[in-house]
């Protein structure tokens, strides 16, 4: 078998930030190749520029079979390789294919993108609603990263013409390669509570940062380690008054082999939010990428990783809202009174599970016999979603122009009322 993957994220190999979907279609492919089956990745052309802008082309493994594709020549590039069947990574890069492809397409769905999208772009909501369910009827096969994403997806596969009980959405968790043994734990003076990837402004963790920094300052002991970054110019959640702290350290979007290496100098990794519903359906990949580490993590009940976590002492489980559950722990944390070296044999624990093969069965029992479905008409179809914006549009403007109506309508009647008004009524009168 030969995989096509196609990704617009930079990968872990690359020495330049890597995002949750990049690391986990790479443990994929890791995982893939240990079974045999040949993996080239099509990246987007900026993964290119990014990588040429840093004089980092020239260095890429050379055991990496890689393209870089323009998204207008997506399918001539598929066509022209000899690849049995193509595995993109999100839903996003489908919109890059003009036609369906006469391989089978599989479509990793590891979190609820949409409902990143009624953050991060509300005003053209609709429009990204329509592009998934066209490009989820574009592909043959789905996967997830967790059981509980299950039923939201049969939903989306369902509007897009997929019946809901056919065998198509296969649940395949994060895994990554068998992390070697190392040296862990805080090597440093004082214990490293790190606190990395992407910061989304509607996640709030204002309150758990400010809880974990008075208390190490307050300890005089620990220091907080932000290893991450906000999406583009959005604010990272954090005040700027408590990252100007001592206790504090900013070390910006690191290449992935870093943030690991910064991980694995830490004590304990923090995932604290304030619970959503996107991130109750989350696959929470910088928690799984810190047990990987062997660092044990701080989270809430509804991580994903909360069960593993307390089944195998890995770290610890807290509601958000108990602010003085997270005062006692990051104290005894910080001075090391607790039991770290156990947690972190937990972490060990978990990480196994992480890196099992088991994780892929449901991918490689897709690719046995991989077989193209009839395609089907979705329900959702964008003409019918483009004929409701233009009438909303059309809607909203006539309300405004009723609204500019009533305001000239006022101005006029203000006018009529005013006594030089009817002097000229009168003057213009006579003179006719």
């Amino acid at each position: 078998m030969r995989l096509a993957i196609v990704t617009t994220e930079s990968l872990p190999p690359f020495h330049i930030p890597c995002a949750g979907g990049g690391a986990r279609v790479w443990g994929l492919s890791e995982a893939l190749r240990r079974e045999g089956i040949t993996c080239e990745f099509f990246l987007h052309e900026r993964v290119r520029t990014l990588l040429e802008s840093n004089g980092l082309e020239a260095v890429l493994p050379g055991d990496l079979q890689l393209r870089f594709f323009k998204p207008e020549l997506l399918n001539e590039e598929l066509a022209g390789s000899d690849c049995e069947a193509v595995l993109f990574e999100q839903w996003q890069p489908l919109t890059f294919l003009r036609e369906r492809l006469n391989i089978p397409i599989i479509v990793d769905l590891p979190g609820p993108l949409a409902l990143e999208y009624y953050w991060r772009d509300r005003e053209n909501y609709q429009r990204h609603i329509t592009q998934k369910i066209k490009c989820l009827s574009l592909a043959d096969y789905y996967l997830c990263a967790l059981e509980r994403q299950r039923g939201y997806y049969a939903a989306w596969l369902a509007w897009a013409g997929i019946p809901p009980d056919e065998d198509r959405l296969a649940v395949v968790p994060f895994t990554m390669s068998e992390m070697s043994q190392s040296r862990q734990g805080h090597v440093t003076e004082e214990p490293l509570f790190f606190w990395g990837g992407m910061f989304w402004p509607w996640q709030e963790r204002t309150s758990a940062f400010r809880t974990i920094l008075d208390t190490i300052t307050r300890c005089r002991k620990g220091q907080l380690v932000i290893a991450g970054a906000p999406e583009k110019n959005e604010q990272s959640g954090f005040d700027q008054e408590l990252l100007d702290s001592y206790h504090v350290t900013e070390l910006g979007f690191l290449p992935f082999s870093e943030y690991i290496a910064e991980l694995k100098r830490s004590a304990v990794a923090v995932d604290l939010c304030r619970s959503t519903s996107e991130r109750r359906l989350a696959s929470d990949l910088r928690t799984g990428t810190a047990l990987w580490a062997g660092i044990p993590c701080i989270v809430t009940p509804h991580s994903p990783w909360a069960d593993a976590i307390e089944e195998y002492n890995a770290g610890w489980v807290l509601q958000y809202e108990d602010e003085k559950g997270l005062q006692k722990l990051t104290e005894e944390i910080a001075l090391e009174r607790g039991d770290i070296v156990a947690k972190r044999r937990g972490a060990r624990t978990v990480s196994e599970r992480i890196s099992s093969q088991e994780n892929i069965s449901g991918l490689l029992e897709i690719l046995k016999v991989p077989i193209k479905r009839e395609p089907a008409e979705p329900f959702f179809e964008s003409r019918f979603a483009e004929r409701e914006s233009l009438l909303e549009n059309m809607e909203r403007e006539l309300a405004r122009q009723r609204h500019v109506n009533q305001e000239l309508q006022r101005d006029l009647d203000s006018i009529r009322s005013k006594w030089m008004f009817r002097v000229y009524k009168k003057l213009t009168a006579w003179f006719r």
